[in-house]
């Protein structure tokens, strides 16, 4: 696919990247003034970019400093050797040695420090794309064991440092596998291609690209819900007129987003995604074995009541959640009958729908808002901007929901056509989930009845339960129609 807008090869004077770094938990005051405030109405100051939207403006950092060397080798030494998940049923004893060897060498790297990291928001997500793959090869070529994983202090004390700087989960995440892993096609700048992978195939490029793709087309949707707004805040005749067709147009912008996910069948292989490129994208909340992570003392580290470890998934896109904060669509959970061992009143890292990987039953809370802590923290902050907008874009069309007659008014049409385009969107991500998972699922020796238990089961890479959830997105999606007949 052709990159109509090139993302800039240098940031603007104003971007939040290009401002001195702050730790999200610096205290200012009149000797140490507050650099960088996300309150800002800039859309900069989210790291949200008009011609790239939540991709970067500029290619990621390829390589940390000098310093920081051990990581990257040991990384590179992994993608080389093509090891093969470890509880794949036909792995060699001489895949298994390689990939303990290469352990072995993790294990054995120096303890390096993470504070001159600290000044760099691009440098420290490039440090965060580095550990957490680390971190998945670790955990992926063990071979089946009733016992936890340990993951070295080597890894666990930088990982943890660098994940509370950008607060994000120590686990690889969206941005990890595709908002953060890309660069320009050699010989062809007009073309994206992934930096890193696990199997070293174009089927697992492909699907990291598709998604980059969908962001990069999505931009233009970012431009039409800014607009819209603007125009909600007159709200007369002719606003209403120009926001009817912007969202057309946003209609427009999803199919087209569809369309790409859709192409996703073009060049990567369901049977390679699920056998090969799926099972070493899992979270702990979609394994078997608890990982432990210990400090430099050999003691585990506490999470708390904060646990949680999913794997990357399209669920954990900024550009998805803000097209349901934007067209008012509602993913909350209905409410359940209050159980003296459940509440649903929790900690957001430590709400699903799923099980911890111990088998313990965790509190029911809606995956969508749960992937919110995976996203970059910038992002996160444009979501909370687009939730309390004091003019939502659906309260305004449900004020002009007739036109002339009995017919409904135009925007009502309007919206209603952006709403089911987004129905659309989920509809096609059922299909390639249908394709990519559901089918893939061994059933030669189940029956009809087992099979079909089996899918109503199966988790998304973020840990989701993935047919109930998908199914569940696209109804909430209908329900958010203001005329469905």
């Amino acid at each position: 696919m052709d990159i109509s807008q090139r993302p800039a090869t240098q940031l603007a004077a104003g971007h939040v990247l290009s401002r001195p770094r702050i730790s999200p938990n610096y205290q200012a005051s009149p000797l140490r003034p507050q650099v960088l405030d996300t309150s800002t109405l800039a859309a900069e100051s989210w790291d949200v970019d008009g011609r790239s939207g939540f991709m970067p403006p500029e290619p990621p950092v390829a390589r940390l400093p000098a310093e920081w060397d051990a990581w990257e080798n040991i990384l590179q030494v992994a993608i080389g050797a093509r090891f093969t998940v470890g509880d794949t049923p036909d792995i060699t004893p001489e895949e298994t040695d390689r990939a303990l060897q290469w352990r072995e060498a993790v294990q054995n790297m120096p303890m390096l420090g993470t504070h001159r990291l600290k000044n760099s928001e691009r440098n420290l997500r490039r440090a965060h794309l580095v550990l957490a793959w680390i971190l998945h090869f670790y955990v992926h070529t063990h071979v089946p064991a009733p016992t936890p994983i340990i993951i070295p202090a080597v890894l666990t004390v930088p990982l943890l440092a660098i994940s509370r700087e950008l607060i994000l989960p120590p686990v690889l995440t969206y941005s990890d596998t595709v908002l953060y892993n890309w660069r320009y096609a050699e010989g062809d700048p007009s073309k994206l291609e992934s930096v890193t992978t696990f199997t070293q195939t174009k089927d697992e490029e492909h699907f990291y690209l598709t998604s980059a793709y969908i962001e990069l087309a999505g931009v233009e949707a970012l431009g039409l819900m800014q607009r819209c707004f603007d125009e909600a805040f007159v709200a007369d005749e002719i606003a209403l007129r120009r926001i009817s067709s912007y969202l057309r147009k946003l209609a427009v912008v999803i199919k087209r987003m569809t369309k790409i996910l859709d192409a996703v069948r073009d060049a990567c292989e369901p049977k390679i995604f699920f056998n090969d490129v799926r099972p070493w994208l899992r979270g702990e909340d979609s394994g078997k074995r608890r990982w432990i992570f210990v400090d430099e003392n050999g003691e585990e580290v506490d999470f708390g009541d904060r646990r949680e470890l999913s794997g990357p998934s399209a669920g954990q896109s900024s550009l998805i959640h803000a097209l349901d904060i934007f067209l008012g669509v509602d993913h909350t959970p209905p409410r359940r009958p209050a159980h003296p061992t459940t509440t649903t009143d929790q900690p957001l890292s430590n709400a699903s729908g799923s099980m911890h990987a111990n088998g313990a039953s965790k509190p029911t809370k809606g995956f969508l808002d749960r992937m919110l802590a995976y996203m970059p923290r910038h992002h996160r902050a444009f979501m909370n901007h687009l939730k309390v907008t004091p003019r939502p874009i659906r309260t305004l069309v449900s004020h002009h929901t007739t036109g002339a007659g009995s017919e409904p008014s135009p925007i009502t049409n309007a919206y209603d056509a952006a709403v089911l385009a987004l129905k659309g969107l989920r509809d096609a991500h059922i299909r390639i989930a249908t394709l990519y998972i559901i089918n893939q699922m061994p059933r030669s020796d189940t029956s009809l009845a087992q099979a079909a238990a089996s899918a109503a089961t199966a988790k998304g890479t973020g840990g989701s339960d993935l047919v109930p959830f998908l199914k569940g997105s696209r109804d909430d999606t209908t329900r958010a129609l203001i005329n469905p007949h």
